[in-house]
């Protein structure tokens, strides 16, 4: 009988520690996407490259992900019209990704990672292109594309009333009259 009421109370506090024993946390690392398109600007129709990395943090290094993932890209064009994704591209085993469009219209090309639950958290990155069909001098001047000069274009050309770089000093539609 004694022997029963130890095991007895021996099972009731086991239960008691393991009930109140804190449960360990799911670790969930931190990701990081990187995009590069390329070229900037790009002539209409023509191929405009996606290219990055997929990684997460781990012990303080970015490191590839244990296995291939797919990365949804999206792209935004410039105007009233509203993103739409475009396709998918999936990592290699370094983590690295590339894809290739066809270039129609100025915008942001975004690539996303969804992300797993619980375990690597969601991330994405940006990149804007500006797409032209007559010259690069009718890009609008943005963080990926600089302000041009004359002597960056070389020659007289024909801005029309967009003449984001400043080109046309006489306000007559013709930029760097200078090279006529």
């Amino acid at each position: 009988m004694i022997r029963r009421t130890i095991v007895a109370l021996v099972s009731v506090l086991a239960l008691a520690l393991t009930a109140s024993a804190p449960a360990q946390a799911a670790t969930v690392y931190t990701t990081n996407v990187t995009l590069d398109a390329k070229p900037e600007p790009v002539a209409k129709n023509k191929t405009v490259t996606l290219k990055g990395t997929l990684k997460y943090k781990k012990d303080g290094q970015w490191r590839a992900l244990p296995t291939t993932k797919v990365l949804t890209v999206t792209f935004d064009p410039s105007g009233p019209d509203k993103p739409r994704k475009i396709g998918l591209v999936r990592t290699t085993r370094t983590g690295a990704y590339t894809y290739k469009a066809t270039a129609s219209r100025s915008g942001k090309w975004t690539v996303k990672y969804a992300g797993k639950a619980g375990t690597f958290r969601a991330d994405a990155a940006a990149d804007a292109v500006c797409v032209y069909s007559a010259g690069r001098w009718q890009c609008p001047v943005s963080p990926t594309n600089p302000d041009l000069d004359c002597k960056d274009i070389g020659r007289t050309v024909w801005v029309g009333t967009k003449d984001y770089h400043a080109l046309d000093a006489d306000n007559d539609g013709w930029g760097c009259d200078s090279y006529s």
